[in-house]
């Protein structure tokens, strides 16, 4: 009987410890993420339309406006109108066609009760599938986008400041599919909810974005992540052909979607998997492992996981040339010692 490779017990170990990791202390946490012990206890108004659940996240945020100022961007929700104020570059690896607007136009009111929130371009209305219906549960400071996404609340919180809590609720699942549904479902859905009422105070408190000025190196880094990935696959012998894969998908991006940014988010990621496979053979699962679990750390903790990930390419770019620099250096010495020794 053969012995497991080391690598692969190594391997499976760590990708063992992560889930334990991640389900006991990670998960619970951002599934309450800014609440108090209160607010995660309390009723909300609309619970009652979807009381038999499998868990419920409560999330909340406190934010340095009144309630008029915070309700028109929540208003605004959804293709057509505001966006998501989330990241727009992930929603559309999906081709949803999202765009985000910082700018509020006094000539487009705000949605009405019953009003469809489209949350992906394509297909005839349809609440659950590409939206949600938009209900106002109390005017001007409480809605509910129905099915599946629950209560938005918006309460006073002193002089000139507003809570602002959203609750969701998951349907009773098997164990398995809730398994699944919690560690691939539940972190992105906490990413772009969080992010999307970290935007919703900043846009209401009337500020500036504070770190756009690394944008321009964080792009830098995809873009040389991408070309690196690029060229590891077309290097190599009989494969050239599996670049079609990150091209074809990163150009469904852009035509579809409108989103050159996303575009080459999507080239980059899909060129860095096969690369990897490419480079590795069979060990690239581990390699995809790897990459899953920061992903998910940076994405659920991060400020901006685009500049998170932008700048870590970058300086992985860096020391990549360095290193083929050096062999490349060391090579050239080699044979001069060898013409001339």
């Amino acid at each position: 009987m053969r012995r497991p490779k080391p690598f692969i017990v190594i391997a499976l170990g760590l990708l063992a410890a992560w889930i334990v990791l991640y389900f006991a202390a990670i998960r619970p946490g951002f599934l309450r993420w800014g609440a108090t012990d209160a607010e995660t206890a309390r009723a909300l108004p609309g619970d009652e339309r979807n009381p038999v659940f499998g868990y419920q996240c409560t999330r909340a945020i406190t934010i340095d406006a009144p309630l008029e100022k915070v309700w028109p961007w929540l208003a605004r929700l959804g293709i057509g109108q505001g966006g998501f104020y989330s990241y727009d570059w992930l929603e559309n690896l999906f081709l949803s066609g999202i765009h985000n607007n910082e700018i509020l136009d006094p000539a487009v009111p705000v949605r009405a009760a019953g009003e469809f929130v489209r949350s992906f371009q394509f297909g005839a209305p349809k609440p659950g599938v590409n939206g949600w219906r938009f209900d106002v549960l109390a005017e001007s400071r409480m809605m509910y986008l129905d099915p599946g996404w629950g209560p938005f609340v918006l309460e006073p919180a002193g002089a000139a400041r507003t809570r602002f809590l959203i609750r969701s609720r998951g349907n009773p699942a098997e164990p398995i599919a809730k398994m699944l549904l919690g560690l691939f479902f539940d972190p992105i859905h906490f990413t772009m909810e969080k992010r999307m009422m970290v935007e919703i105070k900043r846009l209401a408190e009337g500020r500036p974005e504070s770190m756009r000025l690394l944008s321009a190196p964080a792009g830098l880094g995809f873009l040389l992540a991408a070309f690196i990935g690029a060229m590891i696959i077309v290097t190599r012998p009989r494969k050239k052909l599996w670049i079609l894969l990150p091209a074809l998908y990163a150009l469904a991006i852009a035509i579809l979607a409108k989103a050159l940014l996303s575009a080459l988010v999507g080239f980059t990621a899909i060129s860095l998997i096969v690369a990897g496979f490419r480079a590795f053979g069979r060990r690239g699962w581990a390699l995809i492992a790897g990459f899953w679990i920061y992903a998910d750390l940076v994405l659920i903790y991060a400020h901006d996981a685009f500049l998170i990930f932008g700048l870590a390419f970058l300086a992985a770019a860096i020391v990549f040339f360095q290193v083929r620099a050096l062999r490349l250096k060391l090579v050239m010495e080699r044979g001069r010692y060898t013409v001339f020794g």
